[in-house]
């Protein structure tokens, strides 16, 4: 079913929750703009996704919705999204909302993507929009938000101009299960900076506190430290003056694919055909056991066993010089 561009007055595009996952939506997005570039948006998403979206050109509103509500709450929602009487609801959780939401048209839980898709998140995504007869063009741009503050503060970090090798790693992830031992990273990090001259930024967030004080009390060279101060904007601008990202399956992993930086991105239990870096010249290094991806919370052989405890520091490090020599 194709749709008449000019049918289309307002969209609304229900996102994900967490922000590595609304990050691989924003290519829907982007061709939904595409396709109808008269339409204002909406978009419906976790609290992490207001950042990502507020300041998008096209983007009227952003819905932050409770992670819990009442059943009271989420009738008021409906109401709420009825009221605005969207052309165009495309919902990329798969949920009923688009048909409670009374869209003249809808894609949520009834919609088929097209056989054979990639697997990629982001590509899935995209697939979503073949029920409406959309086809996907080129690789899917993303979108992330950056002010002028954002650049400046990168230009502060990293300076434009020859500066030698710099990689910026992040030790940290939502799931314990998915996060490579911190002392492993202060090790490579020592490793990166004596014996290939890099200079070393570590990023994270709040969440990632206690790996980070691990990382910092063990590594022996200098590291700048930018956990806690950069926005998703201001982020993805330091990253475009990095010569690597190295990674968990995290958030910073999909800035690094959105911004076109290489990354080393180390998995555990999640698929890397589903989750992994897109950037050219990227490498997996992921443990080679029979029983991953598994894409579990909770693993058999401990917290401190896991799967991807196995990735050792030699093969990070191998990877590292296999990207930066080119």
């Amino acid at each position: 079913m194709k749709i008449e561009s000019d049918k289309i007055k307002s969209i609304l595009l229900v996102s994900l929750s967490n922000l590595g996952d609304i990050i691989l939506t924003t290519p829907v997005l982007e061709r939904l703009r595409e396709e109808f570039p008269g339409a204002v948006f909406d978009v419906m998403t976790g609290p992490a996704g207001e950042e990502v979206f507020s300041s998008h050109p096209a983007v009227r509103e952003v819905i932050v919705k409770k992670k819990r509500a009442s059943l009271g709450e989420r009738l008021g929602e409906v109401r709420y999204l009825r009221g605005k009487r969207y052309d165009l609801a495309v919902d990329l959780k798969r949920t009923l909302l688009p048909y409670l939401a009374g869209a003249k048209y809808a894609v949520g839980a009834f919609s088929r993507r097209r056989k054979g898709e990639s697997l990629h998140k982001k590509d899935e995504h995209l697939a979503l929009l073949f029920a409406i007869g959309i086809e996907p063009q080129g690789e899917g741009r993303f979108f992330l938000p950056a002010s002028e503050d954002d650049r400046s503060f990168a230009r502060k970090i990293i300076p434009e101009g020859p500066g030698g090798v710099k990689v910026l790693i992040n030790p940290g992830a939502k799931s314990h299960l998915k996060r490579w031992d911190a002392l492993k990273f202060a090790s490579l990090s020592d490793r990166l900076v004596s014996e290939l001259g890099a200079e070393v930024f570590i990023s994270g967030n709040e969440d990632d506190t206690e790996v980070v004080r691990k990382f910092l009390d063990h590594a022996k060279e200098p590291v700048t430290d930018l956990v806690n101060k950069t926005t998703v904007g201001a982020l993805a601008e330091v990253m475009r003056r990095i010569s690597l990202v190295i990674t968990n399956d995290s958030a910073p992993l999909h800035v690094a694919s959105a911004v076109g930086v290489p990354a080393i991105a180390i998995f555990g239990p999640s698929n890397e055909m589903k989750y992994g870096p897109l950037s050219k010249e990227s490498i997996v290094l992921k443990p080679d056991v029979p029983c991953r991806p598994c894409e579990r919370a909770l693993c058999a052989a401990g917290p401190d066993e896991g799967c991807i405890s196995r990735v050792s520091v030699e093969e990070v490090l191998g990877a590292a010089r296999s990207i930066l020599k080119k």
